[in-house]
């Protein structure tokens, strides 16, 4: 039997995510949305794939969340632009709006996602 407690999920490898690079990841347990990462420096900061202003998915290629040097996220629609440390919407229509966090962790060599903070209909993948 598991310690590990049920909101808890492993995203990836921290070795799969390369300093700047975001990715995109489904919901277990067939919830249709789904989550990105992206990793600055040593951090992972983990999103909900929604733009708070509309609803659609962020990225406008496969794994493409990122502006053109990789500092801001930015939404495929209407370039809304995000700080990546705390999602705030700092350029756009949903000025001072935020993305939806999740809180992540590195243990070992993986990195796991708290799906107990997604709003909506989160299902459990175990």
């Amino acid at each position: 039997m598991s310690d590990t407690p049920p909101h808890l999920h492993p995203l990836c490898r921290y070795d799969e995510l390369t300093p700047g690079e975001s990715r995109e990841f489904p919901l277990p347990g067939g919830d249709t949305r789904s989550l990105f990462a992206v990793r600055q420096q040593q951090r992972i900061y983990v999103y909900l794939n929604s733009c708070p202003h509309t609803g659609v998915p962020l990225n406008w290629e496969e794994h493409q969340f990122l502006n053109f040097d990789h500092s801001l996220i930015q939404c495929s629609l209407h370039g809304a632009q995000f700080r990546i440390e705390d999602g705030l919407c700092i350029w756009g229509p949903c000025l001072h709006q935020h993305l939806t966090a999740l809180p992540a962790h590195i243990e070992g060599s993986t990195v796991w996602v708290d799906l107990g903070a997604l709003p909506g209909q989160a299902r459990r993948s175990r």
